[in-house]
């Protein structure tokens, strides 16, 4: 009589071939992986060497966008920015119309500083040529003054008007402050500008300060007198030469370094990297 076979085992050969199987798949996926972040690895670096010169290519793009910020930011600066240098020929010319220098300029206390900070000059009328005592009617005289600046006032140029006060308070008249007073006479100056055709509407600025910005910070008969004044600010337009319209520099600059646009033009412009330039066709 012969034996059955036992075949209560035979489910393990299919179980060790599946394993198998499976074991292989997960092979090749984990090799397929490897390979595909190598490749990506390898990518990474090229991008780097090339557009980056070596350096990490986000870092490279934060750097690049923070110097084209950096280089907007200056061009905006240096177009509207007034130097020093462009102050002194208007500065001297208003010290020759308002001959400062003189005997009766030093009388009636004209002043024209320039405040290179502020790039601005101011020019100082006291209250003795300007307004009688307590009212803001223009004195003849001081329109003729006013007058004057026809010639120095630009179309661009920013014009302000700084009415100041001494601060003793106001007694009678139409005005109930000294705030009222001083913003009065800046407007009457202004307006003044305007008729007269000196300066736009768009370009002037009235400000009126009361007592709080003295000359003199002393109780004297004397130092009423100095503080009481009209202040008349001159704040140029920065001139922009033909060179800079054209190539948006200034003279002087055409020798300094490339900018970022144009380091970043070089390096994402196509075969100038380093590569490009040293590599070789293939035979």
């Amino acid at each position: 009589m012969s034996k059955k076979c036992d075949k209560s085992q035979s489910w393990l050969a299919t179980f060790a071939d599946l394993m198998s199987l499976l074991m292989a798949i997960f092979v090749l996926l984990f090799s397929m992986s490897t390979l595909d972040a190598d490749k990506y690895e390898a990518i990474v670096k090229s991008l780097t060497k090339t557009l980056g010169h070596g350096r990490d290519l986000t870092q490279t793009q934060v750097e690049y966008f923070k110097k084209i910020k950096e280089e907007q930011e200056s061009n905006l600066e240096k177009m509207g920015e007034t130097t020093l240098d462009q102050l002194k020929p208007l500065y001297e010319s208003l010290i020759e119309t308002y001959s400062v220098n003189n005997e009766t300029a030093q009388e009636n206390n004209i002043d024209v500083t320039i405040e290179p900070e502020e790039k601005q000059i101011k020019i100082s009328f006291p209250e003795r040529i300007s307004f009688p005592s307590g009212r803001a009617t223009l004195k003849p005289a001081f329109v003729v003054e006013l007058r004057k600046l026809r010639a120095h006032i630009g179309e661009k140029d920013q014009v302000k008007a700084v009415g100041h006060s001494d601060k003793r308070p106001v007694t009678g008249g139409r005005f109930r402050s000294n705030w009222e007073l001083s913003s009065a006479r800046a407007a009457a100056v202004i307006e003044q500008l305007i008729d007269d055709q000196v300066a736009r509407a768009e370009q002037c600025e009235v400000v009126g300060v009361g007592p709080t910005e003295p000359l003199v910070d002393e109780d004297t008969p004397q130092a009423y007198t100095k503080n009481r004044r009209v202040e008349i600010i001159i704040r140029p337009a920065r001139k922009i030469s033909l060179e800079e319209q054209v190539l948006g520099v200034r003279p002087g600059e055409m020798d300094e370094p490339p900018s970022a646009f144009e380091q970043a033009a070089e390096a994402f412009a196509p075969g100038e990297s380093d590569d490009a330039q040293t590599a070789t066709p293939a035979e």
